[in-house]
């Protein structure tokens, strides 16, 4: 009969070729420091620019590692008007980790000046688009008020119709904003 092998053992035996990385661990272990303060300084109520003291202990490569996914997937279309800090706190800290390359960071508030134009353009499509739409319902409350034999006062959220064409015109608006966003993120990555 064969022998019987403890639990211990067995574990013992599949981890006994398991080699440690410990450059693998260090870089991990960097990237969370690294990303902690970054995260740190952005979710303070108010703007403490000294907490960026942190991520003078790193070079530019680590910090370009630790932080191109924060930097990038922070670029997003904002469905209302910027009226935090947030890109100003971001652009600090993308001015700490390309402080060699300009280029970097003009396109990097090129590209916040752009988001926080979305919001105004969407609202100005909005009220054009409503102002449009208007003798259309103005017609359509007409003739409704005659079908009934009472006033009737469509508005622009009572017909469906108008509201399709405002919603199409809005998904048109910010497919256009995120072809030109999603390009000028990969020009930035190339960056990092």
């Amino acid at each position: 009969m064969g022998k019987i092998k403890s639990a211990l053992e067995i574990a013992m035996e599949k981890t006994e070729n398991i080699a440690i990385d410990e450059n693998k661990i260090r870089i991990n272990e960097e990237n969370d420091r690294i990303r902690r303060i970054a995260g740190e300084y952005l979710a303070k109520e108010e703007r403490d620019d000294g907490l960026l003291k942190g991520l003078e202990d790193y070079d530019d490569k680590t910090l370009k590692r630790a932080l191109r996914n924060l930097m990038l997937s922070s670029l997003t279309l904002p469905t209302y008007e910027v009226v935090d800090d947030r890109y100003e706190r971001l652009e600090e800290i993308m001015k700490r980790i390309m402080k060699d390359d300009k280029e970097a960071t003009e396109l990097y508030e090129r590209i916040v000046n752009f988001l926080k134009q979305y919001p105004l353009h969407r609202k100005q499509l909005v009220e054009a688009l409503k102002k449009q739409l208007e003798p259309m319902l103005e017609q359509k409350s007409e003739e409704m008020s005659q079908k009934l034999g009472r006033a009737v006062k469509l508005t622009i959220e009572d017909d469906k119709e108008t509201l399709e064409i405002i919603e199409q015109n809005l998904e048109h608006l910010e497919k256009q904003y995120n072809e030109n966003l999603e390009n000028a993120k990969k020009s930035l990555e190339a960056s990092f």
